[in-house]
C-alpha cells in the first residue's frame, strides 16, 4: 500500500497541485489519509479509483452518439 502525496497526484492527474487541493476541498477529490497533523496523502488505490470514476468518451466516438 502506497500513499502518494498531493504533487505527486496532481503531476500524475496533469494538473497542479492547487486544483487537485480545490478538488479534494470541494468534496470531488479522492479520500485522503491523514499521515500526521502537518502532512496528508492518497492511497495509490482511491487515486486511481478516483481518476478513472472520471474517466469520460471521447467525443464523436460510438459512445457519444444518439441516433
Amino acid at each position: 500500500m502506497r500513499v502518494l502525496s498531493y504533487d505527486e497526484c496532481a503531476e500524475r492527474a496533469g494538473c497542479v497541485r492547487r486544483t487537485f487541493e480545490r478538488e479534494i476541498a470541494e468534496g470531488r477529490g479522492p479520500a485522503i489519509i491523514e499521515i500526521s497533523t502537518r502532512r496528508r496523502g492518497v492511497l495509490e488505490h482511491d487515486f486511481e479509483s478516483w481518476l478513472l470514476a472520471r474517466r469520460r468518451p471521447a467525443p464523436g466516438s460510438p459512445e457519444t452518439i444518439v441516433t
